[in-house]
């Protein structure tokens, strides 16, 4: 018997960038700069019957994941954190090619270079990210560095809504193992901010929650999850962040961002227009003055000066 084939979408490249149970994804045969998701679709002549059911259902599972993705993108504002999507057809969604690839990937071929000012821009990046979601209801369902591709510029964006939930519609997909807390329970903001501390002490150890335990013994992981016991944190830069994530601590993604802010991870690293040009979006909009306050504040000292000094 025949192996499936898969079948790739017209004008595209070969080979794919990526492939998963949501779809395929291929390079633009005629803008390089592109990619378009489509569903997965299969050559199954001379297969098994065994096979044919089980890829239908795979093909079936991509196409709905692929709408509940294309929901979504078609609810969300654009977001400087969010992967833009650049059109949505019936058959597919465009999205910028990010040539870095995903944040997993960066990190283990250039980390020597990886400063903790670029890390602190990530883990911002992907809090406000969370943030932002969360605020238009949707349920991500598989935060992980994996999900944020690395653009030009080193910032990260969150991609792969395929089977994420929003409003009454639930999540159909979950985490990888290291970043799944009770699997045996929906996918809810609650696991989102649990997967996004495992995203956070990735990105400051350069390794997986539980490295030294292997692939195939997840139900270790997971059961060390459910006795609260976790990779230590100790001395470790957000480590106080990062086990609040794991401790159900915050409620929403707000709170982090707080946290962090009145931390001040940057430290000495940053000068003092980094932490001016960083730490002000943060804020919530509430403690930010109005703008038109801030001409007429400068006006007024300038007055004042005047009529001091003369």
């Amino acid at each position: 018997m025949a192996h499936p084939i898969i079948i790739y979408p017209a004008g595209v490249r070969r080979p794919m960038v990526a492939f998963g149970s949501s779809g395929i994804i291929c390079r633009d045969s005629y803008n390089d700069t592109e990619v378009l998701k489509s569903p997965l679709r299969h050559d199954l002549s001379r297969c098994s019957e065994e096979t044919i059911l089980s890829m239908q259902e795979e093909e079936s599972f991509s196409s709905m994941s692929l709408e509940r993705e294309k929901l979504i993108y078609r609810s969300l504002p654009k977001h400087r954190d969010i992967l833009n999507c650049l059109k949505i057809t019936e058959t597919s969604i465009r999205f910028p090619y990010m040539h870095n690839g995903h944040l997993r990937d960066y990190i283990r071929k250039n980390s020597a270079q990886v400063d903790d000012l670029t890390k602190d821009t990530w883990i911002q990046n992907a809090v406000m990210a969370v943030q932002f979601i969360h605020a238009h209801s949707v349920i991500h369902g598989d935060i992980s560095v994996r999900n944020f591709l690395v653009a030009d510029d080193l910032s990260i964006k969150l991609c792969d809504f395929a089977g994420s939930g929003i409003g009454d519609l639930s999540p159909v997909v979950m985490e990888e193992d290291r970043y799944r807390k009770s699997p045996d329970e929906p996918r809810s903001f609650q696991t989102d901010l649990f997967a996004l501390g495992c995203l956070i002490f990735e990105i400051v150890v350069g390794s997986r929650p539980y490295e030294d335990i292997g692939d195939d013994d997840w139900e270790i992981i997971a059961d060390n999850y459910d006795r609260g016991v976790f990779p230590s944190v100790e001395g470790l830069r957000y480590g106080t962040v990062i086990y609040k994530c794991w401790t159900s601590q915050y409620t929403e993604a707000r709170q982090i961002l707080l946290d962090i802010g009145n931390a001040d991870y940057g430290g000495k690293e940053r000068s003092g227009d980094d932490v001016r040009s960083v730490w002000p979006s943060l804020l919530p909009v509430h403690a930010l003055p109005p703008l038109g306050i801030l001409p007429i504040g400068i006006l007024a000292l300038c007055a004042y000066r005047k009529y001091k000094w003369t």
